[in-house]
C-alpha cells in the first residue's frame, strides 16, 4: 500500500476511531488508528496498526498481558511506563512489559505524535489502569 508524506496515511486505509467506544474507565482524546496488517484477513499472528495523537490528545491509560513495543515516526510524545514518563521523538523505541499500566500523550500544541505498533493477533482486551500508579 502506497503512503502519502503529505498526508501521513495510507492509500485504502481509511483511519479509524482508537477504541470503539470511549467510557470513563479507558478515556482517550484525539487518538485514530490506522491498521496497516491484520484487517483485511491477512494471515499474519500479528497486526501492524499506526496510531497518530492530535496535539493535545492521549491513549487511553491501560493494561494487558500482552508485550508492547511501539517505534515512534511523527511528532514528540510522552509515554508513561508505569510509575515513569518518558520524552520520546521520532526513531525512539519504546517496551512495556506485560500488566504495566501505560498511555500514549501528546503534549505539543501544534503537531501529530505518531507510532507503529506491532501486536499479537490473538490478544487479550485492555483493561484501565489506576490513575495513582
Amino acid at each position: 500500500m502506497r503512503f502519502d508524506p503529505a498526508t501521513f496515511t495510507w492509500e485504502g486505509v481509511p483511519p479509524q476511531a482508537y477504541k470503539p467506544i470511549r467510557g470513563t474507565d479507558l478515556a482517550w482524546e484525539g487518538v485514530t488508528r490506522h491498521t496497516l496488517i491484520g484487517s483485511a484477513g491477512e494471515p499474519a499472528r500479528f497486526h501492524l496498526r499506526y496510531f497518530e495523537v492530535a496535539p493535545g490528545g492521549y491513549s487511553s491509560l491501560e493494561r494487558h498481558r500482552h508485550v508492547h513495543a511501539v517505534v515512534v515516526v511523527r511528532g514528540r510524545g510522552v509515554v508513561r511506563v508505569g510509575a515513569e514518563r518518558y520524552e520520546v521523538r521520532p526513531l525512539d523505541v519504546v517496551y512495556v512489559p506485560p500488566g504495566t499500566p501505560h498511555q500514549f500523550l501528546n503534549p505539543d500544541p501544534q503537531e501529530p505524535f505518531g507510532f507503529f505498533c506491532p501486536v499479537d493477533a490473538e490478544r487479550d482486551a485492555p483493561q484501565p489502569a489506576a490513575r495513582d500508579v
